[in-house]
């Protein structure tokens, strides 16, 4: 009799295991589809460029993803496109008042005589970009990081140093006040013009904000001019 009591107490404890298990997979799955959001988009309403070609905006398109976002996206309800899928232009707000946004993707052409000039295969090429402090309080803007990549067939950047229009993003932003910097990378020209920027916050106040920083990072799609 007692072995069958042990038979039947495993079954129920493998019951309630499985049953314990059911409800922290739903817990997670609830936690996980929550709205977790950086912040909004505020897109460029300025006229498309490319509106007048009529480009190919349909799922076989062979448009980079650059043009496409310049191209197509007024056929496209704004409010369909994710909030941190943005084209240069674009300005992403965060929830407690900071916003970025990246103006213009140029390609470096002028070098001081101590800077990293890339190999001929490569092509520099700086980004810029504004921050602007809507908060209450001083930003350090040591806490913005940002990286860039290919947006065409992938492709790494690598950070270079170039003196000449170069302004980095250090040190405090006042409340209200609005800063201009740049930062500059080079890329394979087989991977094209096309760059992917993200930028991402590490401040506290930010990190202690769980909708936030769980939420994705935005991005800036643009071709290098």
């Amino acid at each position: 009799m007692s072995k069958v009591w042990n038979v039947l107490g495993g079954i129920m404890r493998a019951r309630n295991a499985l049953f314990t298990t059911v409800i922290l997979a739903a817990a997670v799955t609830a936690c996980s589809g929550a709205d977790h959001q950086q912040g909004t988009a505020e897109r460029n309403s300025g006229p498309s460029a490319g509106a007048a070609k009529s480009p190919d905006c349909g799922p076989d398109s062979t448009l980079s993803q650059s043009d496409w976002l310049d191209k197509c996206a007024s056929e496209t309800p704004a409010e369909k496109q994710p909030d941190t899928e943005l084209a240069v232009g674009d300005t992403f707000a965060y929830k407690d008042g900071l916003k970025v946004t990246v103006t213009d993707v140029n390609k470096i052409t002028q070098f001081g005589e101590y800077d990293d000039k890339p190999e001929a295969d490569k092509t520099p090429f700086r980004v810029k970009f504004e921050v602007v402090n809507g908060t209450k309080k001083p930003y350090d803007l040591d806490s913005l990081s940002y990286s860039a990549e290919g947006g065409t067939t992938g492709g790494e950047t690598e950070f270079i140093t170039v003196e000449p229009g170069s302004k980095q993003s250090t040190g405090r932003l006042a409340p209200g006040r609005t800063g201009a910097f740049t930062s500059e990378y080079s890329i394979a020209k087989s991977d094209g013009n096309t760059i992917v920027f993200t930028v991402s916050r590490t401040d506290d106040a930010f990190l202690k904000d769980d909708s936030a920083y769980l939420g994705d990072d935005p991005n800036w799609t643009g071709d290098i001019k």
